[in-house]
């Protein structure tokens, strides 16, 4: 690990080879060629990496394309990226807008843009206060959802769940109109198949099957059937059509 490693930049357009380097900045439209190893990547322009990644740290400002693995310590998304493998990371933030073929493990993932994923999500600690669509299973210890956007998951598995109405909707049409503009559209409300915890608190939710121990129906929430093991709440305006404690 002490050997000098060079870097690499592309202002313009240009290529450049996969390997092992210390920086990898692409500013202008450039590609990467190969597997690439990296301490920082950083694409403020549009850059494609035809490889598998390794890096301490990937920043995309502008637009980005991975057409395999990325494995990283942090990765934040400000512009926008596509990975077309699997996503690890130990810490993503998503800001902008950012789309993945396969799944995402990551210890932390906070989501303020729009998240696309056809897999799972796998994660200790899940916020998101705009938009996602998740094709597979998001699992997390603590899953925070502040609806800033249409929210699309198949199943959602955590300790404690806790879905809020997200606190744009005091703030007037124009800041709403912006929001659904960066968060992909569509109303602010959670749809999923199944949700289950032991600990769940929803609201603007439209969901199939909530099971859990201590169990809160919020406004806004139309579920067809709640199995709960402990206590259950329902609020007025929220909609129950079965409810059973296990």
């Amino acid at each position: 690990m002490s050997e000098k490693r060079n870097s690499a930049s592309i202002s313009g357009a240009g290529t450049i080879g996969g390997g092992i380097y210390d920086r990898v900045s692409i500013s202008g439209a450039g590609k990467v060629t190969g597997d690439l190893t990296a301490e920082d990547i950083k694409i403020s322009g549009a850059g494609k990496i035809q490889g598998k990644v390794e890096a301490t740290t990937v920043t995309a400002s502008g637009s980005a394309v991975f057409s395999q693995d990325v494995i990283a310590e942090e990765m934040k998304i400000s512009g926008s990226a596509r990975v077309d493998g699997q996503v690890k990371v130990k810490e993503l933030k998503c800001s902008g807008s950012f789309k993945t073929g396969k799944g995402i493990s990551s210890e932390y993932i906070k989501v303020s843009g729009n998240l696309r994923t056809e897999g799972d999500v796998e994660a200790e600690i899940f916020k998101a206060s705009g938009g996602f669509r998740i094709g597979g299973l998001l699992s997390a210890d603590r899953v925070e959802i502040k609806l800033g956007g249409r929210c699309e998951v198949r199943e959602i598995g955590g300790e404690k769940i806790e879905v809020t109405r997200g606190g744009w909707r005091e703030k007037g049409i124009l800041l709403d109109g912006l929001i659904k503009l960066f968060t992909g559209g569509g109303n602010a409300e959670l749809h999923a198949q199944l949700i289950e915890g032991d600990e769940i608190t929803l609201e603007d939710t439209t969901a199939d099957t909530v099971r859990g121990k201590t169990v809160e129906i919020g406004p806004g929430c139309n579920i067809e059937t709640v199995e709960y093991s402990e206590s259950l709440r329902v609020a007025d305006g929220a909609t129950v059509r079965n409810r059973s404690r296990v």
